[in-house]
């Protein structure tokens, strides 16, 4: 089975803050979204994506080697199978395609690859 996944934008880096820069042909999927709601941002983590990386499943925690070997799926890493970064944050402002949030641990141009509600919003 083979799945195709499409980047729906990407992120900046500021000093104290990530913005999430929305694919003008997306914008219209925001609608709904407010500030201080929080969000499921998933990412990819294109940085990490090689067949060598994909191979990968035991890891040092924070890539520290001092830190017991764990497998992938009980880590953070973004060396895994499937290179997707999920974090839950909030939203500090919208404006226009671009919502930023609070600072978070991805590169420059990072594909973002799907927005979703958080249900810590305890919204219908």
């Amino acid at each position: 089975m083979e799945f195709k996944i499409h980047s729906i934008g990407n992120i900046k880096q500021l000093e104290d803050k990530t913005v999430l820069n929305i694919f003008k042909e997306y914008r219209d999927g925001l609608e709904g979204l407010k500030e201080g709601m929080r969000i499921l941002l998933l990412l990819w983590f294109d940085r990490s994506d090689t067949p060598e990386k994909r191979k990968i499943l035991k890891v040092h925690p924070y890539g520290n080697p001092n830190n017991p070997i764990r497998g992938v799926f009980s880590t953070r890493s973004p060396i895994r199978p499937n290179p997707i970064a999920a974090y839950i944050v909030k939203i500090l402002k919208i404006d226009g395609n671009n919502i930023f949030i609070e600072k978070i641990d991805a590169y420059d141009n990072t594909p973002i690859i799907d927005i979703k509600l958080s249900y810590h919003n305890n919204i219908p």
